[in-house]
């Protein structure tokens, strides 16, 4: 069973996070767990101590689980695998970077709720934040049906962190998985060539149930994104370098998605 972290706020974003978790609950076996965190409303919100601060801070939960009940209440209709949201005062990235840490989750989905271009999303990659999660992250966009994902094969590190993630979360499911990556890509240093490690993860998703596809790219056009070629998948999955560098190709892919995108970084 796949344990997954959902974080939710009251915004348009977080709708559709939540839907696409229940969605992709219906294609793997997980569990999805909301987490709603109500920040300081201000610096001075926070202050004070002993019982008045308590009290606060239970009014404050108790305003929470009365917002967020709203918005998830009709998506607990449908999602069986949904469970109660949690609500927590504090900090919203230091709550929810404990909770992923302390309950062990395969998976953490948040909704975009900031600008999807490239230099956004290189400001993402190096945020404190996304930098200390040590599963992978879904980031919604919008919401369509779950019929086809796409796994982006860069380079061998990526495709390793891929392997791990797809083999583990992706077992016996329906939903076809397409990947790419360029054609005939060699190391320098003498290692399993790209082509070969892809060879490898198609192998370990075939003996897991997955429906897999192969798709050689000529080097020179897997260099060069275009939106084209990404559009028709409704979640894009790749490796991505914790320390990667602002004209990496990877954030290139990525600033083209329109729909959902796994970042797993490694």
């Amino acid at each position: 069973m796949i344990k997954t972290l959902v974080s939710i706020e009251m915004d348009l974003a977080s709708s559709l996070a939540i839907r696409f978790a229940c969605q992709l609950g219906g294609a793997i076996d997980m569990e999805i767990h909301p987490v709603y965190v109500k920040e300081p409303l201000s610096p001075d919100s926070s202050r004070g101590a002993g019982w008045a601060s308590r009290t606060w801070e239970r009014e404050i939960v108790e305003t929470g689980k009365e917002e967020i009940s709203k918005m998830i209440a009709p998506e607990m209709d449908f999602c069986p695998k949904l469970y109660d949201p949690s609500v927590i005062y504090g900090d919203r990235h230091s709550e929810v970077g404990r909770i992923v840490q302390e309950g062990l989750f395969d998976l953490y989905i948040e909704g975009a709720d900031f600008t999807w271009s490239h230099a956004e999303l290189y400001k993402l990659a190096h945020t404190k934040f996304y930098q200390r999660l040590t599963c992978p992250i879904i980031l919604v966009q919008s919401l369509r049906k779950m019929k086809k994902v796409l796994i982006l094969c860069s380079d061998i590190a990526g495709t390793d962190i891929l392997t791990k993630t797809f083999e583990k979360i992706w077992k016996g499911s329906s939903v076809g998985l397409v990947l790419a990556h360029p054609a005939d890509y060699l190391t320098s240093s003498g290692e399993m060539g790209l082509k070969e490690k892809v060879l490898e993860l198609r192998g370990l998703l075939e003996k897991a149930g997955c429906a897999v596809e192969q798709k050689q790219i000529d080097p020179e056009v897997f260099s060069n994104p275009k939106e084209d070629f990404v559009k028709d998948f409704d979640l894009v999955a790749l490796g991505l370098d914790r320390a990667v560098r602002k004209d990496s190709v990877e954030l290139e892919w990525l600033s083209f998605v329109r729909t959902a995108s796994l970042i797993a970084f490694y």
